[in-house]
């Protein structure tokens, strides 16, 4: 049987709807019209002679035929996005040496992974991978000791660095799991729970504070902490409540089964996760890099978050480069 002669856009305008089960949201992540995206899945159905969405739900459904084939498209399209960036990097990556820096959150997962394709792209190269500091990453790039940063943006303060942008990362509240109290009783200070903060000195820190404070939320100073896993670990002994980033609570999953999940009982709070590279770094290079690292993302963060929390679906979003 021929293979029908479909565009990969086609076939990941369906894989999108079917992960948002919206046309509406699949069109804003791929930068095309919503009748562009209806377009392409019509033409699935047609080329396959199959219904694969169950258009009479909202959100939109999958049919048996739509989950077959979404089970067999999605590794397919995640190893030709991965080897085409791989590709690319292979080949802009002509440098000596390159000195990348994470932030702790991507250490146990995305760190490792990234570090096995450079390495395997630059043989005869030096090659640093360390962990850093958000707010200290902008200087440790103009000084020259790194190439590229993978870190907290800083809000509200524009940056004279070129700055890719990979992801969307909100805060979520973490609680005992047999606590019985309420977001809003934590928050107002009614649960017998202390409240476990991130050091001040660190940009997570502070900008936890500062949406505290918007809000009039004072809360006793006790507990202070430089790590996410030092936090989750106390949390799950059920010895506090803290706010933390879904991308911190993905690090410390370890803990994930003693701990409650819960958005925020106050307006949303979130921070963006960015590239950011020294000033005179090649820029095909970088967006090379980025998009390696918001497909690694997807797959490995985002994905089995979002499997274990579904109300992070429209939250915790993969950051496409701004026009």
């Amino acid at each position: 049987m021929p293979l029908p002669k479909l565009s990969l856009q086609v076939l990941e305008a369906f894989e999108q709807v079917a992960r948002s089960g919206s046309m509406q949201q699949a069109a804003q992540e791929l930068g095309l019209s919503i009748s562009s995206v209806s377009h392409h899945v019509a033409r699935l159905e047609n080329e396959l002679g199959v219904v694969l969405l169950d258009r009479t739900s909202r959100p939109f459904s999958l049919t048996r035929e739509g989950r077959e084939a979404l089970h067999h498209l999605m590794p397919g399209l995640q190893h030709i996005r991965r080897a085409t960036s791989e590709t690319v990097v292979s080949g802009l990556l002509g440098a000596r040496s390159l000195r990348v820096g994470f932030v702790e959150d991507f250490e146990n997962n995305l760190a490792p992974d990234l570090a096995v394709i450079l390495a395997g792209r630059m043989p005869r190269a030096k090659l640093s991978i360390r962990n850093v500091l958000s707010h200290e990453a902008p200087d440790l790039l103009r000084r020259g000791e790194l190439d590229l940063a993978i870190v907290s943006a800083q809000d509200g303060k524009p940056s004279d660095l070129p700055v890719l942008p990979l992801l969307k990362d909100p805060f979520v509240m973490l609680s005992p799991r047999d606590s019985l109290a309420a977001p809003e009783e934590m928050v107002g200070g009614r649960s017998g729970l202390p409240f476990l903060r991130f050091n001040p000195g660190h940009q997570i820190g502070r900008q936890i504070e500062a949406h505290l404070t918007r809000h009039r939320i004072a809360l006793p100073e006790r507990f202070t902490f430089d790590t996410v896993e030092s936090i989750m670990a106390v949390v799950g002994s059920g010895g506090g409540w803290s706010i933390i980033s879904a991308l911190g609570h993905a690090r410390g999953r370890r803990f994930a089964e003693r701990i409650r999940l819960a958005p925020l009982p106050t307006t949303s709070l979130a921070r963006r996760i960015c590239l950011m590279t020294r000033g005179d770094f090649d820029r095909p290079t970088a967006q090379a890099i980025a998009t390696l690292v918001r497909e690694r993302i997807r797959h490995v963060v985002r994905e089995p978050a979002i499997l274990a929390h579904e109300w992070l679906e429209s939250a915790f979003v993969v950051l496409e480069e701004e026009n």
